[in-house]
Protein backbone atom coordinates (compact mmCIF):
# COMPACT_ATOMS: atom_id res chain seq x y z
CA UNK A 1 0.00 0.00 0.00
CA UNK A 2 1.95 3.01 -1.25
CA UNK A 3 1.20 6.85 0.50
CA UNK A 4 -0.13 9.46 -2.96
CA UNK A 5 1.69 12.26 -2.26
CA UNK A 6 -0.14 14.07 -4.92
CA UNK A 7 -3.56 12.93 -3.72
CA UNK A 8 -2.44 14.47 -0.81
CA UNK A 9 -1.79 17.72 -2.08
CA UNK A 10 -5.21 17.67 -4.37
CA UNK A 11 -7.27 16.84 -1.09
CA UNK A 12 -5.48 19.82 0.70
CA UNK A 13 -6.11 22.28 -2.07
CA UNK A 14 -9.77 21.16 -1.87
CA UNK A 15 -10.04 21.64 1.83
CA UNK A 16 -8.00 25.23 1.66
CA UNK A 17 -10.49 26.56 -1.14
CA UNK A 18 -12.80 26.80 1.17
CA UNK A 19 -12.88 30.11 4.05
CA UNK A 20 -13.84 28.21 6.85
CA UNK A 21 -13.46 30.72 9.69
CA UNK A 22 -14.02 29.56 13.36
CA UNK A 23 -17.83 29.49 13.42
CA UNK A 24 -18.48 29.18 9.45
CA UNK A 25 -16.83 25.45 9.06
CA UNK A 26 -20.53 24.29 7.02
CA UNK A 27 -19.70 24.15 3.74
CA UNK A 28 -16.07 22.43 4.59
CA UNK A 29 -17.84 20.18 6.57
CA UNK A 30 -20.18 19.46 3.52
CA UNK A 31 -17.21 18.67 1.51
CA UNK A 32 -15.71 16.40 4.27
CA UNK A 33 -18.83 14.19 4.27
CA UNK A 34 -19.30 14.19 0.61
CA UNK A 35 -15.46 12.74 0.37
CA UNK A 36 -16.11 10.06 2.89
CA UNK A 37 -19.67 9.05 1.06
CA UNK A 38 -18.04 8.80 -2.37
CA UNK A 39 -15.07 6.35 -0.67
CA UNK A 40 -18.17 4.09 0.66
CA UNK A 41 -16.57 4.95 4.55
CA UNK A 42 -18.95 5.23 7.45
CA UNK A 43 -19.43 8.68 9.00
CA UNK A 44 -21.68 10.32 11.51
CA UNK A 45 -21.96 14.11 11.86
CA UNK A 46 -22.14 15.74 15.00
CA UNK A 47 -23.19 19.42 15.66
CA UNK A 48 -23.88 21.28 18.86
CA UNK A 49 -24.95 24.40 16.86
CA UNK A 50 -26.24 23.77 13.66
CA UNK A 51 -23.69 24.61 10.88
CA UNK A 52 -20.93 23.64 13.07
CA UNK A 53 -20.11 20.06 11.68
CA UNK A 54 -17.92 17.80 12.96
CA UNK A 55 -17.57 14.61 11.33
CA UNK A 56 -16.63 11.08 12.96
CA UNK A 57 -15.68 7.98 10.06
CA UNK A 58 -14.93 4.90 11.22
CA UNK A 59 -13.34 2.09 9.76
CA UNK A 60 -12.83 -1.39 11.10
CA UNK A 61 -14.08 -2.92 13.87
CA UNK A 62 -12.01 -4.60 16.45
CA UNK A 63 -11.51 -4.07 19.76
CA UNK A 64 -8.67 -1.50 19.67
CA UNK A 65 -9.34 1.99 18.20
CA UNK A 66 -7.14 4.45 17.20
CA UNK A 67 -8.15 7.83 16.34
CA UNK A 68 -6.66 11.01 13.91
CA UNK A 69 -7.93 14.33 14.63
CA UNK A 70 -7.61 17.23 13.32
CA UNK A 71 -9.68 20.64 12.68
CA UNK A 72 -10.71 22.13 9.60
CA UNK A 73 -11.56 25.54 11.00
CA UNK A 74 -8.92 28.27 10.22
CA UNK A 75 -8.32 31.96 11.42
CA UNK A 76 -9.66 34.97 9.62
CA UNK A 77 -6.47 36.68 7.18
CA UNK A 78 -5.37 40.08 9.28
CA UNK A 79 -3.80 41.87 6.07
CA UNK A 80 -3.66 40.26 2.74
CA UNK A 81 -2.06 42.36 0.62
CA UNK A 82 1.24 40.71 2.82
CA UNK A 83 0.53 37.69 0.77
CA UNK A 84 1.94 36.73 -1.77
CA UNK A 85 -0.40 34.38 -3.17
CA UNK A 86 -3.93 34.36 -2.66
CA UNK A 87 -5.21 32.59 0.59
CA UNK A 88 -7.94 30.58 -0.45
CA UNK A 89 -6.29 30.08 -3.71
CA UNK A 90 -3.85 27.36 -2.89
CA UNK A 91 -0.81 27.16 -4.47
CA UNK A 92 2.36 24.74 -4.97
CA UNK A 93 5.49 25.82 -5.25
CA UNK A 94 8.38 23.08 -5.62
CA UNK A 95 7.73 21.37 -1.93
CA UNK A 96 5.30 24.09 -0.63
CA UNK A 97 1.92 24.58 -0.26
CA UNK A 98 0.62 28.05 0.37
CA UNK A 99 -3.23 28.58 1.31
CA UNK A 100 -4.52 29.84 4.81
CA UNK A 101 -4.76 26.51 6.59
CA UNK A 102 -2.32 24.71 4.47
CA UNK A 103 0.31 24.42 7.73
CA UNK A 104 -2.63 24.62 10.75
CA UNK A 105 -4.43 22.22 9.69
CA UNK A 106 -5.52 21.50 6.43
CA UNK A 107 -2.48 19.34 5.13
CA UNK A 108 -2.85 17.11 7.99
CA UNK A 109 -7.07 17.07 7.54
CA UNK A 110 -5.88 15.56 3.71
CA UNK A 111 -3.22 13.16 5.21
CA UNK A 112 -6.49 11.67 7.58
CA UNK A 113 -8.64 11.38 4.66
CA UNK A 114 -6.10 10.02 2.18
CA UNK A 115 -5.56 7.09 4.62
CA UNK A 116 -9.18 6.86 5.28
CA UNK A 117 -9.19 6.85 1.14
CA UNK A 118 -6.58 3.85 1.24
CA UNK A 119 -7.73 1.81 3.56
CA UNK A 120 -11.59 1.76 2.63
CA UNK A 121 -11.65 -1.60 0.80
CA UNK A 122 -9.19 -3.12 3.26
CA UNK A 123 -9.43 -5.61 6.24
CA UNK A 124 -7.80 -3.75 9.52
CA UNK A 125 -7.47 -5.40 13.19
CA UNK A 126 -9.29 -3.08 14.84
CA UNK A 127 -11.26 0.64 14.30
CA UNK A 128 -9.82 3.49 12.56
CA UNK A 129 -11.43 6.73 13.36
CA UNK A 130 -11.07 9.88 11.59
CA UNK A 131 -12.35 13.08 13.79
CA UNK A 132 -12.35 16.37 11.58
CA UNK A 133 -14.04 18.95 13.76
CA UNK A 134 -15.39 22.70 14.46
CA UNK A 135 -13.83 25.06 16.72
CA UNK A 136 -10.21 24.32 17.27
CA UNK A 137 -9.48 27.85 17.06
CA UNK A 138 -11.44 29.66 19.53
CA UNK A 139 -11.51 27.05 22.46
CA UNK A 140 -13.47 23.61 21.43
CA UNK A 141 -16.41 24.08 22.96
CA UNK A 142 -18.27 23.55 19.62
CA UNK A 143 -15.67 20.83 18.26
CA UNK A 144 -13.28 18.29 20.23
CA UNK A 145 -14.71 19.44 23.40
CA UNK A 146 -18.72 18.20 21.92
CA UNK A 147 -16.70 15.10 20.71
CA UNK A 148 -15.60 13.99 24.43
CA UNK A 149 -18.88 14.84 25.96
CA UNK A 150 -21.01 12.37 22.97
CA UNK A 151 -17.98 9.68 23.81
CA UNK A 152 -18.70 10.00 27.90
CA UNK A 153 -22.45 9.30 26.62
CA UNK A 154 -21.82 6.79 24.54
CA UNK A 155 -22.58 7.97 20.78
CA UNK A 156 -18.89 8.31 19.89
CA UNK A 157 -16.83 5.00 20.07
CA UNK A 158 -13.99 5.73 22.65
CA UNK A 159 -10.38 5.53 21.52
CA UNK A 160 -7.68 3.68 23.14
CA UNK A 161 -5.13 5.94 21.14
CA UNK A 162 -5.19 9.65 19.67
CA UNK A 163 -2.95 11.23 17.37
CA UNK A 164 -3.42 15.23 16.32
CA UNK A 165 -2.20 16.54 12.99
CA UNK A 166 -0.76 19.76 14.49
CA UNK A 167 2.34 21.08 13.64
CA UNK A 168 5.36 19.15 14.99
CA UNK A 169 7.91 19.09 12.41
CA UNK A 170 7.73 15.28 12.38
CA UNK A 171 8.34 15.17 16.13
CA UNK A 172 6.93 13.55 18.57
CA UNK A 173 4.93 16.32 21.05
CA UNK A 174 3.48 13.68 23.65
CA UNK A 175 2.88 16.88 26.39
CA UNK A 176 1.93 20.31 26.39
CA UNK A 177 2.08 23.25 29.07
CA UNK A 178 -0.85 24.10 31.15
CA UNK A 179 -2.82 27.43 31.08
CA UNK A 180 -3.91 29.74 33.99
CA UNK A 181 -5.74 33.11 31.97
CA UNK A 182 -6.93 36.01 35.02
CA UNK A 183 -7.24 39.63 35.59
CA UNK A 184 -5.98 41.64 38.13
CA UNK A 185 -7.56 44.99 39.10
CA UNK A 186 -5.78 47.68 40.88
CA UNK A 187 -7.82 50.36 42.82
CA UNK A 188 -6.54 53.61 43.12
CA UNK A 189 -7.80 56.86 43.85
CA UNK A 190 -9.37 59.35 41.24
CA UNK A 191 -8.54 62.51 41.18
CA UNK A 192 -8.10 65.83 38.50
CA UNK A 193 -5.04 65.98 37.28
CA UNK A 194 -4.00 68.69 38.94
CA UNK A 195 -4.10 66.79 42.39
CA UNK A 196 -1.99 63.92 40.67
CA UNK A 197 0.75 64.34 43.24
CA UNK A 198 -1.69 65.29 46.62
CA UNK A 199 -4.85 63.78 46.46
CA UNK A 200 -4.59 60.56 43.87
CA UNK A 201 -3.35 57.23 43.57
CA UNK A 202 -3.00 56.58 39.84
CA UNK A 203 -4.56 53.04 39.14
CA UNK A 204 -2.36 52.67 35.90
CA UNK A 205 0.64 53.09 37.82
CA UNK A 206 0.08 50.77 40.19
CA UNK A 207 -0.61 48.09 37.24
CA UNK A 208 2.83 49.41 35.47
CA UNK A 209 5.05 48.08 38.70
CA UNK A 210 3.17 44.90 38.80
CA UNK A 211 3.88 44.13 35.28
CA UNK A 212 7.17 44.86 35.46
CA UNK A 213 7.40 42.27 38.63
CA UNK A 214 5.61 39.57 37.27
CA UNK A 215 6.53 40.07 33.14
CA UNK A 216 9.31 38.37 33.98
CA UNK A 217 11.49 34.85 32.39
CA UNK A 218 10.50 31.82 34.55
CA UNK A 219 13.41 30.16 35.75
CA UNK A 220 11.99 26.91 35.75
CA UNK A 221 12.38 23.77 32.86
CA UNK A 222 10.95 20.42 32.62
CA UNK A 223 12.24 17.65 30.33
CA UNK A 224 9.47 17.23 28.08
CA UNK A 225 7.56 20.32 27.83
CA UNK A 226 9.90 23.13 28.45
CA UNK A 227 10.31 26.22 30.69
CA UNK A 228 6.91 27.84 32.09
CA UNK A 229 6.19 31.38 30.43
CA UNK A 230 3.88 34.24 31.40
CA UNK A 231 2.87 37.27 29.43
CA UNK A 232 0.82 40.71 30.10
CA UNK A 233 -1.85 40.76 27.20
CA UNK A 234 -4.29 43.26 27.85
CA UNK A 235 -4.76 46.40 29.49
CA UNK A 236 -7.66 48.86 30.30
CA UNK A 237 -7.81 51.97 32.35
CA UNK A 238 -9.06 55.36 32.32
CA UNK A 239 -12.03 57.16 31.71
CA UNK A 240 -10.59 60.92 30.34
CA UNK A 241 -7.83 62.84 29.83
CA UNK A 242 -8.16 64.78 32.76
CA UNK A 243 -9.05 62.20 35.37
CA UNK A 244 -6.33 60.06 37.35
CA UNK A 245 -7.69 56.95 36.99
CA UNK A 246 -8.72 55.12 40.01
CA UNK A 247 -9.08 51.55 38.44
CA UNK A 248 -6.80 49.71 35.69
CA UNK A 249 -7.08 45.86 34.62
CA UNK A 250 -5.04 43.87 32.75
CA UNK A 251 -5.13 40.50 31.75
CA UNK A 252 -2.00 37.70 32.37
CA UNK A 253 -1.70 34.49 30.77
CA UNK A 254 0.82 32.55 32.19
CA UNK A 255 1.24 28.84 30.72
CA UNK A 256 2.08 25.84 33.58
CA UNK A 257 4.55 22.68 33.70
CA UNK A 258 3.93 19.61 35.40
CA UNK A 259 4.34 20.39 39.13
CA UNK A 260 3.07 24.09 38.86
CA UNK A 261 -0.74 24.00 40.20
CA UNK A 262 -2.73 27.16 39.92
CA UNK A 263 -2.56 27.28 43.69
CA UNK A 264 0.97 27.68 43.16
CA UNK A 265 1.37 29.53 40.55
CA UNK A 266 -1.22 32.79 41.80
CA UNK A 267 1.01 32.09 45.33
CA UNK A 268 4.54 33.25 43.20
CA UNK A 269 2.46 35.76 41.44
CA UNK A 270 0.88 37.54 44.53
CA UNK A 271 4.38 37.61 46.37
CA UNK A 272 5.87 39.17 43.42
CA UNK A 273 3.63 41.93 43.41
CA UNK A 274 3.42 42.38 47.34
CA UNK A 275 7.52 43.29 46.87
CA UNK A 276 6.28 46.50 45.05
CA UNK A 277 2.78 47.58 45.97
CA UNK A 278 1.93 45.67 49.53
CA UNK A 279 -0.87 43.27 50.04
CA UNK A 280 -3.52 46.35 48.91
CA UNK A 281 -4.99 47.56 46.06
CA UNK A 282 -5.01 44.65 43.86
CA UNK A 283 -7.62 41.83 43.16
CA UNK A 284 -7.07 38.46 41.27
CA UNK A 285 -10.33 37.64 39.64
CA UNK A 286 -11.73 35.96 36.63
CA UNK A 287 -9.51 32.83 36.86
CA UNK A 288 -9.24 29.90 33.86
CA UNK A 289 -7.16 27.38 34.28
CA UNK A 290 -6.45 24.09 32.44
CA UNK A 291 -3.51 22.00 34.06
CA UNK A 292 -0.18 20.89 32.05
CA UNK A 293 -0.85 17.46 30.38
CA UNK A 294 1.54 14.75 29.56
CA UNK A 295 1.63 10.88 28.13
CA UNK A 296 5.18 9.92 29.67
CA UNK A 297 7.92 9.04 27.33
CA UNK A 298 7.95 5.79 28.90
CA UNK A 299 4.63 4.80 28.71
CA UNK A 300 4.22 1.83 25.69
CA UNK A 301 2.42 3.84 23.07
CA UNK A 302 4.88 6.21 23.03
CA UNK A 303 7.77 3.81 23.09
CA UNK A 304 5.19 2.15 19.42
CA UNK A 305 5.19 5.62 18.17
CA UNK A 306 8.83 5.79 18.74
CA UNK A 307 10.04 2.44 17.01
CA UNK A 308 7.10 3.24 14.21
CA UNK A 309 9.02 6.04 13.13
CA UNK A 310 12.22 3.75 13.21
CA UNK A 311 10.74 0.93 11.19
CA UNK A 312 9.05 3.74 9.16
CA UNK A 313 11.20 6.70 8.44
CA UNK A 314 14.62 4.68 9.10
CA UNK A 315 15.63 7.53 11.32
CA UNK A 316 15.96 8.43 15.48
CA UNK A 317 12.56 9.85 16.89
CA UNK A 318 12.74 13.20 18.03
CA UNK A 319 10.68 15.00 20.73
CA UNK A 320 8.79 18.33 20.51
CA UNK A 321 10.06 20.36 23.49
CA UNK A 322 9.22 23.88 22.24
CA UNK A 323 6.61 27.05 22.53
CA UNK A 324 3.77 25.35 21.56
CA UNK A 325 0.15 26.82 22.61
CA UNK A 326 -2.25 24.78 24.26
CA UNK A 327 -4.08 21.69 21.59
CA UNK A 328 -7.40 19.26 21.41
CA UNK A 329 -4.89 16.82 22.80
CA UNK A 330 -5.54 18.21 26.50
CA UNK A 331 -9.22 17.08 26.26
CA UNK A 332 -7.97 13.30 25.84
CA UNK A 333 -5.43 13.49 27.98
CA UNK A 334 -7.51 14.63 30.63
CA UNK A 335 -9.52 11.56 29.93
CA UNK A 336 -6.55 9.34 30.29
CA UNK A 337 -5.77 8.54 26.71
CA UNK A 338 -2.88 8.48 25.82
CA UNK A 339 -2.81 11.53 23.30
CA UNK A 340 0.53 12.80 20.53
CA UNK A 341 0.47 15.39 18.56
CA UNK A 342 2.61 14.18 15.51
CA UNK A 343 2.06 16.51 12.26
CA UNK A 344 4.00 18.45 9.33
CA UNK A 345 6.53 21.00 9.11
CA UNK A 346 5.41 24.66 7.79
CA UNK A 347 5.65 28.10 8.51
CA UNK A 348 3.62 31.17 9.09
CA UNK A 349 0.65 29.90 11.06
CA UNK A 350 -1.98 32.40 11.59
CA UNK A 351 0.25 34.38 9.58
CA UNK A 352 0.78 35.65 5.96
CA UNK A 353 2.21 33.49 3.17
CA UNK A 354 1.10 30.27 5.43
CA UNK A 355 2.46 26.95 3.56
CA UNK A 356 3.28 23.26 4.60
CA UNK A 357 6.47 20.88 3.48
CA UNK A 358 4.53 18.39 0.93
CA UNK A 359 7.58 15.91 1.97
CA UNK A 360 6.75 16.11 5.58
CA UNK A 361 2.91 15.32 4.57
CA UNK A 362 3.94 12.49 3.01
CA UNK A 363 6.22 11.31 5.92
CA UNK A 364 3.25 11.60 8.13
CA UNK A 365 1.35 9.37 5.87
CA UNK A 366 3.47 6.45 6.38
CA UNK A 367 3.95 7.01 10.29
CA UNK A 368 0.37 7.23 10.67
CA UNK A 369 -0.06 3.97 8.34
CA UNK A 370 2.64 2.28 10.39
CA UNK A 371 0.53 3.52 13.58
CA UNK A 372 -2.46 1.18 12.58
CA UNK A 373 -0.35 -1.64 12.26
CA UNK A 374 1.39 -1.78 14.95
CA UNK A 375 -0.98 -0.49 17.26
CA UNK A 376 -4.36 -1.98 16.02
Amino acid sequence: MRINRNRIVEIAKELIKYKSFTGEERYVGEYVSNFFENIGVEYKIFEKEKGRPNIIASIGGGKKTIAFNGHFDVVPISDESLWETDPFSPELKGNKLFGRGSFDMKGSCAVAMHIAELLSKEKINGNLQIQLVSDEEKGAEFGTKYVIELIKKGKVKKPDYVVIGEQSDLKIRNGERGILVFDIKFRGRAAHTSNARHDAVNAIVLASKAVLAIDKKIDKFHPEIGSPVISVNMISGGKIHNQVPGECVITVDRRTIPGETKEIVLKEIKEQMNKVLGKKNYEIMNIFYEPANITPRDSPFIKTVSQTIRDVLKIEPEFYVGRGGVTDARFYRYMGIPTIIYGPMGKHAHGPNEYVDITSLEKQAKVYLGLIKNLL
